[in-house]
């Protein structure tokens, strides 16, 4: 609120505010009023300062006691929990005001209630609650709550401790002061909410160059200066160095403002064992900050860099991948940034460009990285190299020889094999599932016992449900007692007097009432029993038992509903083997099928026998691919064998194998998987 319409409001008050004293003086009273307007002119500029909020809090408030004469006061705020806390206080003069204990907590609630309605209000001394209101006041001062609302939220209280001397219309007139100066505090927000949205739309502008520079080029040691030197002048910190992850190591590939480094220098090693450490956390490290929380280690390594280097602020953030990425490995961060500064530390807006910077840089080096580890594109380079600075006729022989070999490359023809992982296994298998919770308490089979189709395996264990099943028990048998004592004394109970049928009726009441109990314990004396069958492992099928160590694996050991216990498989049936095609080369495999009008050739080997190659044919292909607990997408197929050709029959052994898709060039055997990726790139 602007100056003068806070002089308009102040004066609305004015005989609100000397109704119940001794009337002033003229010359007085417009001196008192001329001090008024200046406090509330000095408070809206400063509302527009870019000043802390506490000083803004503290000196706005010593502006409203000082205005209004009044004994102290308090500003309260909503705070990132949605709880009201206390900014600022100025002469709490009463220990309810000032405890921050059960007291301080109801002072908190009257607070949100007063900011929860939006309207201003005055409390008056020793004011206790009510059921319609409350609000309460145990001192001896009159509290003015004046919230004040930004975006049409509330924001905040300012609270007044003012004497209670003043009539009515004062106190009205302190009112309309303490809202004034509470819009004041409204203004004050919106401008520090002004002034943080252009910095960041400022922040956004040079986070969006710093991208497009930081992705501009494929070449690994480019990009990483480019983030260096960009990224100093994004942070504004003193220097940013880039470390790029290498096997197990992190590599420093670049500084800020240097061009070449001694890689073999103390703090550059340093450097490199810090960071190597702090990115197997995957959290960002930073100093002098949370100094507590590090393990022993990081404090170790830290320490020894910052006496070799004489920073006074370093920040390390790991770049990690996109965690939306499916992956089979552990996230490992493909570099590490580096901030640092040597006169004072990072502010909160410079780590949050530094955090989102490297959500960037880690996409950027993890495109580079990717494009360096491409076969022969360094070959590539240099072949492009060679040509530009050659002779023509050089040229044009390295040319000749290269087109004889690739089309000898083309025109020869070998056989085009598809490699595929498998795994031996009967085709009568089945995998038995426990139907409930509980302890396996009793297992009855052994690793290679043979058992016949529902025969019980193991018996599972429930405290729980053999706890209700006896209190179930206990209650039903108690209501049967007490309806048999229930139904006797109804039929020995003559009904000749008023008192007697009353009492008969009463019995007849409790008759109905024990057999609906009884009905109902019944129910659930069944339900029990159903969920008592459930704890029972039957097998379900004929066959031996193909778990290993099944005492120690089940014996004593808690499982859960769905899990699986045992497997059980007919070894004297036929066999099949399982093979887990490779997604990518699928399409191979079925075009073949296609082409021929006939099932494929197999030839494989089992990884216990490496030395005896078989061979089978494919009976059927799976309609859809499927992802394996490490990932990988496969298709898996069946392949029909010889069982007598088998040296040894042992389920689940590991078999390599090679699927027939016919003849095709020997560039196009070798170089498959090249030209696929090829074509991706291109496409997409």
């Amino acid at each position: 609120m602007r100056g003068r319409e806070g002089r308009n409001l102040v004066r609305d008050g004015r005989t609100h505010m000397t109704e119940d004293a001794q009337p002033l003086e003229p010359a007085s009273a417009e001196q008192t009023w001329h001090e008024l307007d200046t406090l509330v002119e000095e408070s809206a500029r400063l509302s527009r300062l870019d000043i802390p909020r506490a000083k803004f809090c503290a000196e706005l408030l010593e502006r409203v006691v000082t205005g209004l004469g009044a004994v102290g006061g308090a500003v309260w705020t909503r705070g990132l929990n949605g709880r009201v806390q206390q900014e600022y206080q100025l002469n709490p003069a009463h220990p309810w005001l000032a405890d921050h204990g059960d007291g301080g907590d109801r002072h908190g609630r009257q607070i949100e209630l007063v900011l929860s309605t939006g309207k201003a209000r005055l409390v008056p001394p020793r004011r206790q609650p009510t059921a319609e209101d409350p609000v309460c006041n145990p001192t001896g001062f009159l509290l003015i709550l004046c919230p004040w609302i930004v975006d049409r939220v509330p924001a905040g209280v300012l609270e007044v401790f003012q004497r209670p001397d003043g009539g009515p219309q004062a106190e009205q007139g302190y009112l309309k002061f303490a809202e004034v100066m509470s819009e004041l505090v409204a203004d004050y927000d919106r401008n520090c909410q002004l002034r943080s949205f252009r910095r960041e739309a400022a922040d956004s502008g040079r986070l969006q160059q710093f991208v497009r520079d930081v992705h501009g080029s494929f070449d690994l040691l480019a990009t990483a200066y480019t983030i260096a030197n960009e990224g100093r002048r994004l942070l504004e910190c003193d220097r940013l160095s880039v470390l790029v992850c290498r096997g197990r190591r992190y590599r420093l590939l670049a500084i800020s403002g240097v061009d070449t480094f001694h890689r073999r220098a103390n703090v550059v090693r340093r450097l490199e064992r810090l960071t190597r450490a702090v990115a197997a956390t995957g959290e960002p490290l930073w100093y002098p900050d949370s100094q507590g929380d590090r393990a022993a280690v990081i404090e170790e390594l830290l320490s020894a860099y910052l006496d070799e280097s004489h920073v006074r602020s370093i920040a390390i953030v790991p770049l990690l991948p996109d965690a939306t990425e499916p992956s089979s490995q552990p996230r490992q961060a493909v570099g590490v940034l580096v901030a640092e500064s040597f006169c004072g530390g990072l502010d909160a807006r410079q780590r949050a460009l530094l955090l989102g910077a490297g959500t960037h840089v880690a996409l950027a080096l993890r495109n580079t990285l990717e494009w360096e580890a491409v076969p022969f594109v360094h070959l590539l380079r240099r072949v492009r190299g060679w040509m530009r600075v050659r002779s023509l006729l050089k040229g044009t022989l390295a040319l000749a020889c290269a087109a004889g070999i690739l089309a000898a490359i083309v025109l020869s023809r070998t056989d085009f094999d598809i490699r595929a992982d498998g795994e031996l296994q009967p085709q009568g298998m089945r995998d038995v599932f426990a139907r409930t919770d509980g302890v396996v308490s009793d297992l009855r089979v052994e690793h290679g016992e043979r058992v016949q189709a529902g025969q019980l395996l193991a018996v599972l264990r429930r405290p729980q449900l053999d706890f209700e099943f006896k209190q179930v028990w206990g209650e039903l048998q108690t209501a049967r007692q007490k309806l048999a004592g229930v139904e006797a004394e109804r039929l020995q109970l003559p009904r000749e007097t008023e008192e007697q049928r009353r009492h008969y009726s009463q019995l007849t009441a409790q008759d109905e009432e024990l057999h609906e109990g009884i009905r109902s314990l019944e129910a659930q004396y069944a339900v029990l029993q159903q969920k008592q069958s459930e704890c029972e492992v039957r097998s379900p099928m004929q066959g031996q038992v193909l778990t290993w160590n099944v005492q120690q694996l089940l014996e004593d050991r808690p499982v859960q509903r769905g899990q699986v216990l045992l497997t059980v498989g007919d070894l004297s049936g036929p066999w099949r083997l399982e093979l887990r095609v490779p997604d990518r080369h699928a399409a191979y495999v079925l075009q073949a099928q296609q082409e021929r009008g006939e099932h494929l050739e197999v030839a494989y080997l089992l990884t216990m026998q490496p030395g005896t190659r078989l061979r089978g044919t494919i009976r059927q292909m799976g309609m859809r691919s499927e992802v394996l607990e490490s990932g990988e997408a496969c298709v898996m197929a069946l392949v029909d064998i010889d069982r007598e050709s088998l040296p040894e029959l042992v389920p689940g052994a590991g078999v390599k194998a090679a699927i027939s898709c016919g003849r095709r060039s020997v560039g196009y055997v070798w170089l498959h998987d090249f030209l696929d990726a090829i074509r991706t790139w291109f496409f997409f």
